[in-house]
């Protein structure tokens, strides 16, 4: 089978994360497709909830090297697959809409589509009570809705942390992502966002009442 992998040049911990776990499933056929990373943050969060690059890992040449996979350095209009073949979204930053119309991009998004589309749909489900979990879809017209794959509630657990509940959604995230692949061909649902907005990033005087609102979720489950 073969599957692309859209990611950055750059160290990328999902990218190293979704490759290890490909290659201990055993999938071989591998081509990553790598750009520059290309965003630099204007904002900084007063709560990070994503894991950080904190380990050395190698570079993604030495990482493709390691696995046997194929690594090109390439534009959108240099990547050449068939439109039957899937495509992991690692990293890539906004797509010409020509390249997402002719390919099967699979996505990961943080968050139970269509509850919380967007940025910081983990931070925004909790803000707002809505289910935490993970949805996989195919890219399409519709930011973080169109034809879905797979939809996970992540339950919360009565000894949660905030970070510890984030760490939990990010792992289902890759885990999804690969097995996306299984389940790519069977008959979807198709989610239209509907009346559910599209989130931006969380501003920080919403930030400073979250981890309360988390602990008021953690007693509403108590009492249920």
């Amino acid at each position: 089978m073969e599957i692309g992998v859209l990611t950055y040049i750059e160290k990328h911990k999902k990218t190293y994360d979704t490759l290890c776990l490909l290659k201990a499933k055993g999938y071989h056929n591998v081509k990553i497709f790598a750009k520059p990373y290309h965003y630099h943050k204007n904002f900084s969060p007063l709560i990070e909830h994503r894991p950080e690059l904190n380990i050395d890992i190698p570079d993604i040449a030495k990482l493709a090297e390691s696995f046997g996979y194929e690594l090109h350095i390439a534009d959108y209009s240099e990547i050449r697959l068939e439109r039957s073949i899937p495509i992991l979204l690692c990293g890539a930053g906004i797509m010409p809409d020509e390249f997402v119309k002719n390919h099967r991009i699979i996505n990961a998004h943080p968050g139970y589509i269509p509850n919380c589309r967007g940025l910081d749909a983990f931070k925004w489900a909790i803000l707002e009570k809505q289910p935490i979990g993970v949805t996989t879809h195919f890219l399409g017209e519709n930011i973080d809705a169109g034809e879905i794959l797979e939809r996970r509630v992540i339950e919360i657990k009565q000894n949660d942390t905030f970070h510890c509940l984030a760490q939990r959604v990010y792992d289902n995230e890759i885990d999804m992502l690969v097995s996306s692949l299984k389940i790519m061909d069977c008959e979807h649902e198709f989610i239209y966002p509907g009346n559910y907005k599209l989130h931006k990033r969380m501003p920080h005087e919403m930030e400073r009442v979250l981890l309360e609102k988390f602990e008021e979720i953690k007693v509403d489950l108590c009492s249920v």
